[in-house]
């Protein structure tokens, strides 16, 4: 009687609670429909479009050239003032080429469209390791308060799912005394209802979503002193 005793004291008998299939299947409903409708606007979300009254615009200089049409017909209909192309070091083909960074790059191929020269303003910085899209919005931060201190407002312009990301870092850089609005442009390789079915817009698609919640997250402004440059 008491080994009897013993070997129960050493069984526990408990009642466990568990989801029956139908749970399970309601379990997976709950966690994929948002899954997919956050996939699914995931593009729209990356790339907005919300313009700033202002007569000053921005350009990312690594834009692709069918971009720079664009920046030109929205310079015109916004009736604005100034393009300003932002850029760091070009990372290829510096060798062969006598512009070394991607803002002198665009501006001069802004230029070779037609652009008038007189409205168009040169804004690099010479970083190319770290934060390079903050630190060009520094280096136009600089030059706007160097050369444009009026200025409350700009609207940036860059690469569709590039758009969120630009703009995080541009405010950041700018502060509270000047708003940015941004200005993302449709990719002619990839839309918002079929970016997974590429390589190319599934990779640039996923990447940005990670720089962009990344940056959201755990990025911090910081100032840096820029050395003399052309403008």
């Amino acid at each position: 009687m008491d080994y009897e005793r013993k070997n129960y004291l050493l069984i526990d008998r408990k009642v466990r609670w568990g989801l029956t299939v139908w749970g399970w299947i309601l379990l997976i409903l709950i966690l994929i429909i948002p899954a997919c409708l956050f996939f699914r606007n995931l593009y729209s979300i990356l790339s907005p479009v919300q313009r700033e009254k202002t007569t000053i615009l921005a350009l990312e200089g690594f834009v692709s050239d069918y971009v720079l049409t664009d920046a030109i017909r929205e310079f015109r209909q916004g009736h604005y003032s100034l393009l300003v192309t932002t850029g760091t070091p070009i990372e290829s083909g510096g060798l062969l080429s006598v512009y070394k960074n991607t803002a002198r790059v665009a501006a001069e191929s802004l230029k070779k469209l037609g652009f008038d020269s007189t409205k168009l303003v040169v804004v690099e910085t010479d970083e190319i390791m770290h934060d390079r899209t903050y630190n060009s919005g520094l280096a136009f931060k600089y030059w706007l308060r160097a050369h444009r201190p009026d200025i409350k407002a700009v609207n940036l312009m860059t690469m569709s799912v590039h758009g969120a990301r630009s703009r995080v870092l541009f405010q950041a850089a700018m502060g509270d005394s000047i708003r940015v609005g941004i200005i993302s442009l449709p990719n002619i390789f990839y839309g918002p209802s079929d970016w997974w079915h590429s390589s190319k817009g599934f990779r640039e698609v996923i990447n940005e979503a990670i720089g962009y919640y990344y940056v959201k997250i755990f990025f911090r402004s910081y100032k840096k002193e820029l050395k003399g440059r052309r403008n």
